[in-house]
C-alpha cells in the first residue's frame, strides 16, 4: 500500500460543523416544589474533527490536514483498541474514558452470566472542567412552560434511545406535554433534518403522526403509533400544545424540540 492510501484508510472523516460564537442556554423551570427553581441547560454546539484540525492549521503552518487527520485516526484507532481490551483511557489529559456496566443485575443470588452488556462513562480531569468554568452565556433563551421532552422509549425495540420503528409504538415523557388545542396546530411531529441535527423551521414541512395515532396524552407522558407511511431517515421530534392545566386551552401554542436528533427505520 503507498503512502497516499494509507493515509486515506486510516485518517478521520474531515467532517466540519458550522459553529455558533455564543454559549445558548435555555431555562426550566421546575415544578416539583413551591420554591422558585430553575435549572439551565446548554444547547449542544458541537465541534468534529475537521473543526479541530483547522484550529490548529491557523496557528501551525507546518503541518498539513491530511497528515493532522491520519495522526487523529491513529490515535482514535489506539484508543478503541485499548478500550476493546477492557483498559480505561486517559484521553489527551482532559479526562478518563473507562467501561462500566449498562445496568444494575436484578437477582437476589448474581454471578457473572448475570453482569449487564458494557457501556462506557467519562469523568473530566480538573484540566478540562477549569477549562470552561470562565465562560460567559452569551445568549439566554428561556423555555418556561414550554413541553420538555426527556425520554423516549420503543416498545417494539423494547429500548429507550433515539431509535424508533416505523409502525410501531412509542412513548415520549417529560413534563408539559399533553396536547391540546387546535388539531390542525398542535401535535407530535418529526422535522426531517440534517445530520447536525438542523431542520427546517417551517412547519409545514413536518411530519405529523396526527390525533388518531396519539393512544395515551397526559402532562407526563405520550403514547403514539408511529404511521407506517413514514420514511426511513433522521428527524427531530417536536411536540406542539396549547394545554394550560386542568380544562385550559392557553391561546398560544408552545412548541417543544427533543435535544437529540432521531431516527426513524
Amino acid at each position: 500500500m503507498d503512502t497516499k492510501s494509507q493515509l486515506q484508510g486510516d485518517s478521520m472523516n474531515d467532517r466540519i460543523n458550522a459553529l455558533s460564537d455564543t454559549v445558548n442556554v435555555t431555562l426550566h423551570k421546575t415544578n416539583f416544589t413551591d420554591n422558585h427553581v430553575s435549572y439551565a441547560k446548554v444547547k449542544r454546539n458541537t465541534a468534529y474533527i475537521g473543526n479541530i484540525v483547522s484550529m490548529i492549521l491557523e496557528k501551525n503552518k507546518v503541518l498539513d490536514r491530511e497528515t493532522l487527520l491520519y495522526s487523529a485516526g491513529l490515535l482514535r484507532n489506539a484508543i478503541l483498541d485499548l478500550l476493546k481490551s477492557g483498559k480505561a483511557v486517559d484521553l489527551l489529559e482532559m479526562g478518563i474514558l473507562y467501561i462500566k456496566p449498562s445496568g444494575s443485575i436484578s437477582s437476589d443470588t448474581p454471578d457473572i452470566s448475570d453482569v449487564p452488556e458494557m457501556t462506557l462513562g467519562f469523568t473530566p480531569s480538573d484540566l478540562a472542567v477549569e477549562s470552561v468554568k470562565d465562560i460567559t452565556v452569551g445568549a439566554d433563551v428561556s423555555i418556561e412552560n414550554v413541553p420538555q421532552i426527556d425520554s423516549l422509549f420503543d416498545l417494539h425495540l423494547k429500548q429507550s434511545g433515539q431509535n424508533l420503528s416505523i409502525g410501531h409504538t412509542v412513548r415520549i415523557s417529560g413534563s408539559r406535554l399533553k396536547i391540546a388545542g387546535d388539531e390542525d396546530k398542535t401535535g407530535v411531529y418529526f422535522a426531517p433534518c440534517s445530520e447536525n441535527g438542523t431542520y427546517d423551521y417551517d412547519s409545514t414541512t413536518w411530519k405529523s403522526i396526527g390525533m388518531d395515532n396519539v393512544i395515551d396524552n397526559t402532562t407526563g407522558k405520550v403514547l403514539f403509533n408511529i404511521p407506517q407511511d413514514f420514511t426511513s431517515g433522521t428527524y427531530r421530534l417536536i411536540v406542539k400544545t396549547a394545554y394550560g392545566s386542568g380544562n385550559r386551552i392557553n391561546k398560544t401554542i408552545r412548541t417543544g424540540v427533543y435535544q437529540d436528533i432521531v431516527k426513524l427505520a
